[in-house]
């Protein structure tokens, strides 16, 4: 297998796709700027700064005691041992194949939240749960989400908990998103990031696209 840095190629894809992840996660972020980054570091706290944009113009929020729980027993229910994607698919009661060699059918979580989109949990998962601290990525295990001792109220109904109703654009919002930013953008810029992008794919040995890619 080839080797990048001393890794192997396919786990310093699996980084740089972690490290993408996490940053499109703090862009769009419903929770405290500085609590993300904080939490990212491994220095958990829970008290919003009160000055990053966030803070200043919240998101609307909601009593998500419930939901979060959903999740944390699916996490739990699950072993702990998969990603975002497939806790929200459980969750909504996805029929494929992987699920079902699992038998995580059968789980009293399967098809709970049918009624819910799939950002809609990617959104609590990613952008909310893990930003409070609730949850972390283990990187080592594919981005497996793991329960962190501070769930342990939250599943156990004993605080309160307001999560942000998620700021999702539909397909149909997305693709007019996309239509009016064609063609208004700094060029220059542009051209500046990519040749940034360049730099740092030679330095590291790995694709561009690898780093970000046009559309990010």
């Amino acid at each position: 297998m080839l080797l990048f840095g001393g890794k192997p190629a396919g786990q310093l894809q699996e980084i740089e796709r972690y490290k993408l992840n996490a940053m499109s996660a703090f862009a769009e972020t419903q929770t405290c700027r500085r609590l993300v980054l904080l939490n990212y570091f491994g220095e958990n706290r829970h008290q919003p700064c009160g000055n990053c944009d966030i803070c200043l113009d919240p998101p609307k929020q909601y009593d998500g005691l419930i939901d979060a729980q959903k999740v944390l027993s699916c996490i739990y229910r699950t072993g702990q041992r998969f990603g975002i994607g497939y806790i929200a698919d459980i969750l909504r009661g996805a029929n494929h194949q992987r699920i079902r060699e699992f038998d995580h059918d059968k789980l009293p979580v399967y098809g709970l939240v049918k009624e819910q989109s799939h950002e809609h949990w990617v959104s609590v998962c990613r952008q909310q749960l893990i930003h409070m601290g609730l949850v972390n990525q283990n990187i080592a295990h594919f981005s497996a989400l793991q329960l962190i001792e501070a769930a342990r109220p939250i599943l156990r109904g004993e605080v309160p908990l307001q999560l942000a109703v998620a700021r999702v654009l539909s397909k149909k919002s997305r693709n007019q998103q996309n239509k009016n930013y064609q063609g208004r953008y700094d060029k220059k810029l542009f051209a500046k990031l990519r040749q940034l992008r360049k730099v740092i794919a030679n330095e590291e040995n790995i694709p561009p696209f690898v780093v970000f890619n046009d559309a990010t």
